[in-house]
């Protein structure tokens, strides 16, 4: 009998330990995979995995074909970012930085160590750091992430200033002249313009399509984007050519101090045969560009007008300083043929 009771006390006293090793291990897992940095870590990993895609595939797809998901690869970025000393200070850290809501919203971007090809990702603007993917009203539940209602995204002007209103960096400074800009009153924002409407679905979670903003962030890559972005008018006086140009943008034009508009008139013969053009530049270099909504008169009196000619005005794009004459971008154009 006493060889049966300590046998039984021996596997109690056992099972008890087990148990206890059990529960500490469970909750050490548990604990772990709690924390706001596991969370965050998952996020990444997510992101890697291809979740945010196979969960978001319209937004997706208009992510990945956007100027925010190249902005680390692109050819162009790369090749003037080499030329600038201590690059990881003045360019990098917007063209791959860690989450924004993270570092802080309106300051300047930390450069990310991992996944730098993704350049402005989903997590950049979205991801804070309890691991919780913040948006606006009416985002879809899920099992992967929480979610956070957050009203910086029906007005997201301050969200685009981390990158896009720092005046330390010019390149890339829209917000501050938008802010000074009759377009920042009532409800307009950068996504008025840059983000339109669209009727989608959320994620794969949605029953039905609701209205979101579209994750594109049309700009100088976008030619339909440019036609918009100013107007042209040309009057014929006696002996001179008046050109009224007006930016319709609401910030100032163009954005980017390596972009140039040019602004040209020339006249034509009859035959088709140039006689006479002229060219004005616009640009950060020439300290003339437009502010929004800004309107000019260009005065040409050296264009002659025979009859039977064709004089021609037209705004175009040029988006590096190295970009041929020959792929600038037609934006307007204006024609008058003298009787």
């Amino acid at each position: 009998m006493d060889f049966v009771l300590a046998r039984h006390r021996i596997v109690t006293v056992s099972l008890v330990l087990f148990g206890c090793v059990l529960v500490t291990f469970i909750g050490n897992l548990v604990s772990r995979a709690e924390t706001p940095v596991n969370r965050v870590t998952e996020a990444h990993q997510g992101f890697q995995e291809g979740k945010c895609k196979s969960c978001h595939p319209a937004i997706w797809r208009e992510w990945e074909n956007s100027m925010h998901a190249k902005a680390w690869v692109d050819e162009i970025y790369q090749e003037f970012a080499d030329q600038i000393e201590d690059r990881e200070t003045k360019c990098d850290q917007c063209h791959a930085p860690q989450p924004i809501l993270i570092t802080g919203v309106g300051k300047m971007p930390k450069l990310r160590d991992e996944q730098r090809a993704s350049g402005v990702s989903c997590l950049v603007c979205h991801l804070d750091s309890e691991g919780a993917m913040h948006g606006p009203q009416a985002s879809a539940e899920t099992y992967f992430h929480a979610n956070v209602t957050n009203p910086i995204y029906t007005v997201p002007t301050t969200l685009c200033s981390t990158c896009h209103g720092q005046s330390t960096v010019p390149e890339h400074d829209q917000v501050s002249s938008f802010l000074n800009s009759k377009f920042a009153e009532g409800n307009k924002s950068c996504a008025t313009c840059h983000m339109p409407v669209v009727n989608r679905l959320q994620s794969t979670a949605s029953y039905e399509s609701i209205k979101g903003r579209k994750h594109t962030w049309r700009g100088s890559r976008s030619v339909a984007q440019l036609r918009r972005a100013a107007t042209l008018q040309l009057e014929i006086l006696p002996e001179k050519v008046s050109v009224k140009l007006q930016s319709k943008t609401g910030h100032i034009l163009p954005g980017g101090t390596l972009r140039t508009i040019i602004l040209e008139a020339k006249f034509l013969s009859s035959d088709g045969a140039e006689r006479q053009k002229e060219q004005v530049p616009i640009s950060a270099k020439a300290q003339n560009r437009l502010l929004p909504n800004e309107e000019r008169i260009y005065i040409f009196d050296t264009l002659s007008g025979a009859p039977g000619g064709t004089i021609t005005v037209r705004l175009m794009y040029q988006l590096t300083p190295k970009t041929p004459e020959s792929e600038w971008i037609l934006m307007g154009e204006k024609t008058h043929v003298v009787h």
